[in-house]
């Protein structure tokens, strides 16, 4: 499947009820031949209004922490487990993760990374389909496989979490450290 046809039905989709209240889906933002994806959870109000990912205030941290990581935004590719911005910027419900679950393993299947860099908790648990308690499992490297692709996970915060406390910032700024030390190794 060519990555503009994916693109265009993320575009137009209908599967669960986030597109009754979105402004655009957001299928992600980079090129479809990278070694590294990042995937965080879902749209919110600056994203829905742009349509890409991760272009407001968590946004910004998130380029500064790949920026100190060595990791140039234009040069890996960033999406969503979901494609749709959630009312209220609310958690994104389980099936509406399962309604745009085959958009993303298309997307990894297309790029075949040998890293993703999940970004929270939603991500990391959809990537995972289990419970997952990010403080614990921060900054861990996993082997994953997702349909025919095989490469690494890294698991940190979502970038947002930054915003709102210092300590997790911290321990964001330490996870990006170590996947510049992880890079480095590949």
């Amino acid at each position: 499947m060519a990555t503009e046809d994916l693109e265009r039905r993320i575009k137009i989709c209908t599967l669960c009820r986030l597109h009754r209240s979105r402004k655009n889906a957001v299928p992600g933002d980079g090129p479809y031949k990278t070694d590294i994806m990042f995937i965080g959870e879902a749209p919110g109000f600056n994203e829905d209004t742009q349509g890409k990912p991760f272009v407001g205030a968590a946004g910004n941290t998130l380029n500064e922490l790949m920026r100190s990581a060595g990791i140039s935004r234009e040069k890996v590719f960033i999406t969503n487990i979901v494609k749709c911005r959630p009312p209220e910027n609310r958690a994104p419900a389980d099936d509406e993760i399962k309604a745009c679950s085959e958009y993303l393993q298309q997307q990894i299947s297309l790029i075949k990374p040998k890293l993703i860099v999940s970004l929270g908790r939603i991500s990391a648990q959809g990537l995972l389909g289990k419970p997952v308690a990010m403080s614990k499992v921060h900054g861990s490297l996993l082997d994953f496989k997702l349909g025919d692709v095989r490469c690494k996970l890294f698991l940190t915060y979502h970038p947002a979490a930054a915003l709102y406390g210092a300590e997790t910032r911290l321990k964001l700024q330490d996870d990006f450290a170590k996947l510049k030390r992880v890079l480095k190794l590949s």
